[in-house]
C-alpha cells in the first residue's frame, strides 16, 4: 500500500480509532490505483490473517505478473 500510495494504509489521531480501522479493514483506496492493484491491496490487508496471501501468492498475483518476468511464474 505504502509503495503504491506514499501513505500508510491505516492512520488515525487516536490509537483506539487506529485499531478499529485495522480490525475493520478500513483504509482509503485512491482512485489512481488500477483494479489489479486494488485487488492485491485488499487481499494483503484483509482483516482475517488466514485470508491473506502467502509471499508466493503475492508474487503470483495478476498485478505483479502482468509484466513479463515478474512473479513466480514469470
Amino acid at each position: 500500500y505504502t509503495a503504491l500510495t506514499g501513505h500508510a494504509p491505516f492512520e488515525a489521531r487516536h490509537r483506539p480509532e487506529l485499531y478499529r480501522r485495522i480490525r475493520g479493514g478500513r483504509y482509503p483506496l485512491p482512485p489512481q490505483l488500477s483494479p489489479r492493484a486494488r485487488a492485491l491491496v485488499a487481499h494483503m490487508l484483509d482483516p482475517d490473517p488466514a485470508a491473506r496471501p502467502s509471499p508466493a501468492g503475492v508474487l503470483s498475483h495478476p498485478f505483479l505478473t502482468q509484466v513479463r518476468g515478474w512473479g513466480t511464474r514469470g
